[in-house]
């Protein structure tokens, strides 16, 4: 079906995911031909949880765009950007749907979602899949530049008063070929006023949910604490900090994220690695 927000028109495709809140379906945009992901709400009750999170992936969108202002004035590289905003989906358009009927009164919150340089949607994936659908894991190596991006947004979200509020292994998503990562659902998102700063006990287990999606997909045991295979003596040190992460030690993103890239210097030479996975 097609449906119109007054200035743009959306065909709408494939029911891709659901949940209690919303609807994910794949859509395209009729002037452009981009494609996006059509969010809709499933009842009135839940048009103010994605209004929010249309707030929130604005209130990411502008600040990333602040800060790669500022940086284009000291780089030295004109190619080098800090590229936050390839961390979040981009909010193309965001309106109340008058084109989807309910038999509940009401009309229903619909968030069109894109991602920067993806051209088409299916490039990206959770990483859950790896394990639960492809029964593959990743090696240590390819877990560096994920683990690390996923460090990377943690820190630029919650620097800005955000917390992601879900982060788990269907949340976190990749394109293999870019090395992109992307989290995807910020509907549990938490705004905290300037005034405050996220409590140290979510913040912890932010970093404790994001390390603990990476043993996951590395194919360790999250009970035994047991990875299959041997772990070379010199990668020992980056596991163990992994654990350290996913035991909730460590409450500074920003310091999670240098502590891990220290670890990550040492063992691996910082050039294009393609993505790289072992049967189970």
């Amino acid at each position: 079906m097609a449906v119109e927000d007054g200035r743009n028109r959306y065909e709408v495709g494939a029911l891709v995911a659901s949940s209690k809140k919303f609807e994910l379906y794949l859509c395209k945009q009729v002037e452009s031909g981009r494609e996006c992901l059509f969010q809709i709400a499933t009842e009135v009750a839940n048009n103010g949880m994605l209004d929010r999170t249309a707030f929130i992936l604005e209130e990411l969108e502008r600040k990333a765009a602040e800060l790669e202002e500022e940086y284009a004035k000291v780089r030295t590289d004109p190619k080098m950007f800090i590229n936050y905003d390839l961390g979040f989906p981009e909010l193309v358009d965001s309106f109340v749907c008058e084109e989807w009927k309910t038999n509940k009164s009401g009309l229903l919150q619909v968030n069109i979602l894109g991602f920067r340089g993806i051209e088409r949607i299916n490039q990206l994936a959770p990483i859950r899949n790896i394990v639960v659908k492809d029964h593959r894991r990743i090696d240590l190596r390819t877990s560096a530049w994920i683990m690390g991006k996923s460090l990377k947004i943690l820190d630029f979200a919650h620097s800005l008063g955000i917390s992601v509020g879900r982060i788990d292994a269907t949340n976190i998503l990749i394109e293999a070929d870019q090395h992109r990562v992307v989290f995807f659902d910020w509907s549990d998102a938490q705004l905290y006023p300037k005034s405050e700063i996220i409590p140290s006990e979510i913040r912890r287990r932010e970093i404790s949910e994001t390390a603990r999606a990476i043993i996951f997909i590395l194919g360790g045991n999250l009970e035994t604490r047991e990875f299959p295979g041997e772990i070379d003596e010199q990668f020992k040190p980056y596991i163990e900090y992994l654990w350290q992460l996913a035991d909730e030690k460590q409450r500074d993103a920003k310091e999670a994220y240098t502590q891990f890239y220290k670890l990550v210097d040492e063992l691996w030479e910082r050039v294009f690695y393609p993505f790289t996975t072992h049967s189970i």
